[in-house]
């Protein structure tokens, strides 16, 4: 059985082998922030002191959330095309679950009390060891390219066909939202005329260079 207990009585293991850059923590952050629901499907795991064993960095994510003013906690949000596309009604309610989170910090956790020290050990090495491996064929047919990035951080060279129109099903859509520029780490945010007229640059580009798109960047940069 779970129950809740305050963050501030719990305690981040020092001896926790998982740790994340700044940009992952971000996205964890942001995972967090959009879908609170899934804290209550995954207990954070603590021994008999309250030390955390499994949820180690959602832990450390959430004392970050506990000291976020509003409108940094929105911010977050902002950057998942998820709350982006979310009505403002339910906008308001998540953005009300976490006011209401930071007057009381409360996440389901799960004990496991009778665990050895030898098992602690264990169970921190695989909790968080990843045995599968991403299925490509699945990914590629049933999430967009925005939406994986959004919750991995990150999209492999290789998940999609770029000539494959069901993976640009929205393509030729009124976009209603600011787009995002992203070059490694760096990631910036433009209106919808920026993006349009960044477009326009771009097509350009290709067709004085036959259709090649490298050394785009530095054209526009010069």
């Amino acid at each position: 059985m779970s129950e809740k207990l305050d963050i501030r009585t719990l305690s981040i293991n020092p001896e926790n082998p998982r740790t994340a850059s700044e940009f992952m923590e971000g996205k964890l952050i942001e995972s967090i922030l959009v879908f609170p629901k899934m804290l209550e499907v995954r207990p954070i795991v603590v021994n008999k002191e309250n030390t955390v064993l499994g949820g180690n960095m959602r832990l450390a994510m959430l004392q970050k959330i506990m000291d976020m003013d509003d409108d940094e906690i929105e911010d977050y949000m902002f950057n998942q095309k998820k709350y982006r596309l979310m009505p403002n009604e339910e906008k308001e309610r998540l953005r009300d679950y976490w006011s209401k989170f930071k007057e009381e910090p409360v996440v389901p956790i799960r004990r496991a009390e009778d665990f050895t020290d030898d098992e602690e050990h264990e169970f921190l090495i695989k909790d968080n060891l990843h045995y599968g491996e991403d299925d490509v064929d699945v990914l590629k047919h049933n999430f967009d390219r925005e939406s994986i990035s959004d919750f991995t951080g990150s999209v492999a060279w290789n998940l999609y066909d770029y000539d494959d129109k069901m993976n640009d099903k929205e393509l030729d859509l009124t976009k209603k939202f600011p787009e995002h520029f992203k070059c490694g780490y760096v990631e910036c945010q433009m209106t919808n005329a920026e993006f349009e007229a960044l477009c326009k640059v771009f097509a350009e580009y290709l067709e004085a260079h036959d259709g090649n798109g490298d050394g785009f960047l530095s054209y526009l940069l010069s």
